[in-house]
């Protein structure tokens, strides 16, 4: 989101500074008297305006600029005590509900909305439209369709590209007939009654060829002749193709930019491997190709018709073969329950049509984050099983959350995941907690001059390696923490621990189970006393640096303050 924060105080701009975090995002410190021109500057060209000031304060200000729902820019307030976000205006269509859900998530702020289908837990179709960036049509009757919404606890829709639309909300209900529908989903015109509205989900690809040198103007007239043809909406493209000896036509480039879609050059290898009986075209004298507008079309679906060809551009059109929207967040947990996922982990889940994860990691979440979404769980060992399931949800338009435990950088499944993903669908990483820092907690602060994390785990890497790291993590002298102590020759591991790490000085051993969780315990002992007995998995070694004093029952790590070096009072070590 493009964002201006006005604030009009010290503690407001604070406030604000906090606040505004994103590209794109302002702090606008309002002078005395200055309020309406500043408003009137900033409500061209930006996607929300953020009042950290009063509800009054921000009706007044926005009130003579409000002209259209879709069109003009999402009004919110924060209070100044950082309190309560409220969108005021654009909550649906303009994106102001889910921005002002971020911006909570930000600061830890309640959020108030007042739209009676937010406030029901319903999602209205210029929300979903907001969502998913599909264009609405029927504006005027989205007040009769969003109260049938409300009182009846469903909403009935129809479409006719089936096999292209992502899952929609659970009280949206499919019907046999357009006519039976309160919401119809179609990228083609359409005649609606007016009791309906229609989402124009973006779902049509445009293969264009031109002579070289053809202006965008040129290019966009014969293009919406084209969609006129096959009674297709402007708002259903998704993306130009073209083929590579006109990537670097300027006209191509400016309809693209100018439509607010891509300019997708499709490889000549790939048109080359199409089957089908494209019109016969110059293309294939001069490049050598079967054409180029129907090709390129075909290369991202199903041929929607002919080419049309006017002034020296060819036109086509194809049915996205992929479903819209698909993505995958891969999420860290943390080491225990919901008390250590981050705000934006949070926000990840709440927005996620399907969980994928080891069944402990979804046991540990509260029943209620996880309700109405597809869940499906793993047992250990199936880490690349339930990497390619959460990828192939997400192909099929599914927004999916892969759980991992910890921190999912760390020993967790985000490097599989990503390149399991990678040309496939769009993914990302929400980090975690890792159980290192959980045990710091229960502890003390043992860490304070830096850490070591490493894995016991030979089953992956082989143990040699594994004993290297160790070698290293005992000369830093740094305090360590030992993960995955994994069943197989575990005796032998820890014997390895104790030779390796008792030869550089370290003297005794902190055994962390259950880090994070209920129930979660620390057994200190000496580190010649380390043994297999009541370690496993769900244990963590941390093994106290060479600056780690034990002050009464905490692990105190010295920085070289004053303080530490002018009081040993307490120490018992």
């Amino acid at each position: 989101m493009k964002a201006a924060f006005f604030c009009f105080s010290d503690p407001g701009e604070a406030l604000a500074g906090r606040l505004a975090g994103g590209p794109g995002e302002r702090v606008v410190r309002v002078a005395p008297g200055t309020l309406s021109e500043t408003v009137a500057r900033w409500w061209q060209g930006t996607d929300a305006l953020v009042f950290v000031s009063s509800l009054g304060v921000a009706v007044r200000a926005a009130a003579p600029h409000l002209r259209d729902k879709e069109t003009d820019p999402a009004v919110l307030v924060v209070t100044e005590d950082g309190f309560t976000v409220l969108p005021v205006t654009g909550a649906h269509l303009g994106g102001g509900r889910d921005y002002a859900e971020q911006l909570a998530g930000r600061i830890g702020a309640s959020l108030l909305l007042t739209t009676s289908s937010d406030r029901a837990g319903l999602t209205a179709p210029d929300l979903l439209a907001s969502r998913r960036g599909w264009k609405l049509l029927g504006k005027e009757a989205l007040p009769a369709v969003n109260r049938a919404l409300l009182e009846e606890g469903i909403l009935s829709w129809w479409t006719d590209v089936p096999a292209f639309l992502p899952p929609l909300p659970e009280e949206y209900r499919p019907v046999p007939s357009s006519g039976e529908a309160s919401v119809i989903l179609s990228p083609y015109r359409r005649d609606f009654a007016p009791r309906q509205v229609q989402l124009v989900p973006r779902c049509v690809a445009a293969g264009m060829g031109c002579r070289r040198g053809t202006d965008a103007d040129t290019l966009r007239r014969v293009l919406f002749l084209a969609l006129e043809a096959e009674g297709l909406l402007a708002e259903s493209l998704t993306e130009i193709r073209t083929v590579e000896e006109k990537r670097d036509e300027p006209g191509l480039a400016a309809l693209a930019g100018k439509l607010g879609i891509p300019l997708v050059v499709v490889d000549r290898k790939e048109l080359l491997s199409l089957d089908g009986d494209f019109t016969p075209s110059a293309a294939s004298r001069h490049l050598g190709l079967p054409g180029v507008a129907e090709p390129c079309a075909a290369s991202a679906g199903r041929l929607l018709g002919r080419r049309t060809a006017s002034c020296g551009v060819t036109a086509a059109f194809s049915l996205l073969s992929r479903r819209e929207g698909g993505k995958l967040t891969v999420l860290g947990t943390g080491p225990g329950d919901g008390k250590y996922l981050t705000l934006e982990g949070r926000q990840a889940l709440g927005e996620a049509d399907a969980v994928v994860g080891y069944r402990l990691y979804a046991d540990l979440l509260p029943p209620a984050w996880l309700r109405g979404k597809t869940v499906e769980t793993y047992s250990m060992g199936e880490e690349e099983k339930r990497v390619e399931r959460a990828v192939s949800l997400a192909e099929e338009g599914n927004r999916v959350v892969l759980l991992s435990g910890g921190d999912p950088v760390l020993f967790g499944l985000a490097a599989l995941a990503l390149r399991t993903a990678r040309g496939r669908v769009p993914a990302s990483v929400v980090p975690g907690v890792t159980a290192a820092q959980a045990a710091g907690l229960m502890t003390g602060a043992p860490y304070v001059n830096g850490l070591v994390l490493l894995s016991l785990s030979d089953y992956l890497q082989p143990w040699e390696n594994v004993r290297q790291a160790l070698e290293g993590a005992a000369r830093s002298g740094l305090t360590a923490a030992l993960y995955n102590p994994v069943k197989r020759d575990l005796e032998e591991k820890l014997a390895a621990v104790r030779q390796i790490f008792g030869a550089a000085g370290y003297g005794e051993v902190h055994l962390v189970r259950d880090a994070g969780r209920p129930g979660a315990s620390v057994r200190r002992l000496p580190l010649e006393d380390l043994s297999a007995d009541g370690v496993d998995m769900r244990t963590l070694l941390l093994l106290p640096g060479s600056s780690v004093e034990c002050v009464g029952d905490l692990l105190l790590d010295r920085r070289g303050y004053r303080a530490e070096r002018a009081g040993e009072r307490g120490s018992d070590s």
